[in-house]
């Protein structure tokens, strides 16, 4: 390793812990998180900077089976601060999910400083109960904060984008979903995460009413 990589990667990590921050400062819930056939997973700290080992959700009992996040970009570390730090590789954060049943939405939340992630190139694989596979690109992502700091390598950014995902209209029982970016370069610092799925439809009120004026009708033909 080129020692001169190594101590500006160090001095940089360093600057980037300092000023890490819990949490998001603007996160995209969807109103449906906590309803019924929805699942919610969030990383706030994170144990493993590369792809031999995969990064749990801290809020599910340890090992959670439902979601993993990686990084397969290389010569990163964990901060003190528990963060994933790009310190002379890019990142290439991929956050997967898993489902007993049809995935019709998803939203990943992503808090990070420094350099930013290549947001064009952000893309969603999945993959369904029969084996079935797709990949979904051109996606557009929800800027809901951004700062830009001076970490002591030049401007950088804290930023926490968001992306929404509608799966309902994919010809399959969707069982994986996985958000997959780079960043743009090195010095990047992943914060936080949070992933949020829903299963099958939930129909909205006028409709529940409407089903049920159809099984009145239906109850009183059978009569």
């Amino acid at each position: 390793m080129n020692c001169a990589k190594c101590v500006l990667g160090t001095f940089a990590a360093a600057m980037l812990s300092s000023t890490a921050m819990a949490g998001f400062v603007v996160e995209d819930i969807p109103a449906w998180r906590g309803a019924a056939d929805t699942a919610y997973y969030n990383w706030e700290t994170f144990t493993s900077a590369d792809s031999t080992q995969p990064n749990f959700p801290n809020n599910e009992a340890f090992p959670s089976g439902s979601a993993l996040l990686f990084n397969f970009g290389s010569d990163a570390i964990i901060t003190g601060a528990g963060n994933i730090y790009g310190y002379g590789g890019a990142l290439n954060i991929h956050t997967y999910g898993y489902a007993d049943s049809d995935i019709q939405e998803a939203v990943f939340n992503f808090a990070t400083m420094g350099t930013e992630i290549n947001y064009d190139g952000a893309m969603i694989a999945w993959t369904g109960a029969n084996g079935e596979q797709g990949l979904i690109s051109n996606l557009t992502e929800s800027i809901n904060y951004y700062e830009e700091v001076d970490f002591g390598q030049g401007p950088g950014s804290i930023v926490n984008v968001s992306w929404s995902i509608d799966l309902s209209s994919v010809d399959a029982d969707v069982r994986e979903i996985g958000m997959i970016w780079q960043s743009d370069t090195v010095n990047i610092s992943l914060n936080t995460v949070s992933m949020d799925l829903r299963f099958g439809d939930i129909p909205a009120p006028g409709a529940l009413a409407l089903l049920g004026i159809a099984g009145l009708a239906g109850r009183r033909r059978r009569r």
